[in-house]
């Protein structure tokens, strides 16, 4: 109740005075951001002339630099125009006489190489060669004494066939190269070339795990081994001998209820009644040539006799089928096929 009535009070006195608080200092905040405003303006108004004309010629200034750097930046652009077209203007011309000479050129390799001219520089030719073979003959008889004048006009025909070939001469014509259009060379760097690996399909990823599957392979063999010497060290497991005394027991048993089912028949049946005596024969050989199993099996009917004859003839039918096909002991030598087929048949 206590709780009740000071949160009453709160909500009724304090509440209000608080917002009270809140608005004042509102006002107060919102008066103070006003003065400022005002003081700033006034200051403002009351800036000399001196400040303002110094701040536009500043302006001025600024803005006049500005007009010169970009006029300064249209001239340079004019200028690089003018010069581009200049070299445009000369290559063009420059291309013009080459064009010109080579026209030229080729018009007068094509006179020369008309099949009069042909001729004429043949002869000139032949001249030529007459003019050296009489130069030669000259200076023999002018050795001889018998004067120059041969060697002085051989030499007037040779010379002047040879500058007939060489005014007739067709030439090549050839392509002057434009001084305006040869670009300097730029000397590059040589870029180191990288040796050539030889690829062999392994990355060091695939040659890691070709390195972690043969350490797990290495593992996995030495537990193999460790495993095999194990089993190896490991003692035999404990076998029934053929003539223990278990075994023993369990043949007198089997003898001694064969006997009692065989004095039992004999009052009300004939022959067929009798216990056949090959299965008496093979049941012996059966009986030495248990395995272990066999011994482990016979134990429990030694301590258990038969209730019927019924079950036992059925036991001893078990026992036949659970011993075909078990090898026992081998130490003796092999056993009687005769007997092992003569049990097939019994239990067939």
């Amino acid at each position: 109740m206590i709780f009740v009535i000071a949160a009453l009070l709160w909500i009724a006195v304090l509440v209000p005075a608080w917002t009270r608080r809140r608005e004042f200092r509102a006002a107060e905040r919102n008066a103070a951001r006003l003065q400022r405003t005002l003081r700033v303006l006034a200051e403002t108004t009351e800036v000399p002339q001196e400040m303002r004309l110094e701040a536009t010629a500043r302006q001025a200034l600024a803005h006049e630099k500005l007009l010169r750097t970009a006029q300064k930046r249209q001239e340079a652009e004019r200028d690089a125009e003018l010069a581009e077209a200049r070299a445009v203007q000369l290559r063009a011309e420059i291309r013009a006489q080459q064009m010109r000479r080579k026209q030229a050129a080729v018009q007068r390799s094509a006179r020369l190489r008309r099949p009069v001219v042909r001729r004429v520089r043949a002869l000139a030719a032949l001249g030529a060669l007459a003019g050296l073979l009489g130069a030669l003959v000259g200076v023999g008889f002018a050795v001889a004494g018998s004067g120059a004048a041969i060697l002085v006009w051989s030499g007037l025909v040779f010379f002047a066939s040879l500058g007939a070939l060489v005014l007739m001469a067709p030439g090549r014509v050839r392509l002057e190269p434009i001084a305006a259009e040869q670009v300097a060379p730029v000397e590059t760097e040589p870029e180191p070339v990288a040796q050539q690996i030889e690829a062999t399909g392994e990355t060091e990823q695939s040659a890691a795990a070709h390195a972690a599957a043969q350490r797990a392979a290495a593992e996995r063999i030495e537990r193999a081994r460790a495993l095999a010497r194990a089993r190896a060290e490991r003692p035999a497991a404990r076998e029934n001998q053929p003539d223990s005394m278990l075994l023993r027991e369990a043949r007198e048993q089997v003898a001694r209820e064969r006997g009692e089912q065989g004095s039992v028949g004999e009052p009300g049946g004939g022959p067929a009644d009798r216990p056949d005596p090959a299965s008496r024969a093979g049941a012996a050989p059966l009986s030495s040539e248990a395995s272990p199993a066999v011994g482990e099996a016979a134990a429990p009917s030694v301590r258990r006799a038969p209730a019927s004859s019924v079950n036992a003839q059925q036991r001893a039918a078990r026992e036949r089928l659970r011993q075909m096909g078990v090898v026992g002991d081998t130490s003796e030598g092999l056993p009687d096929l005769d007997a092992v087929l003569r049990r097939r048949r019994n239990a067939g």
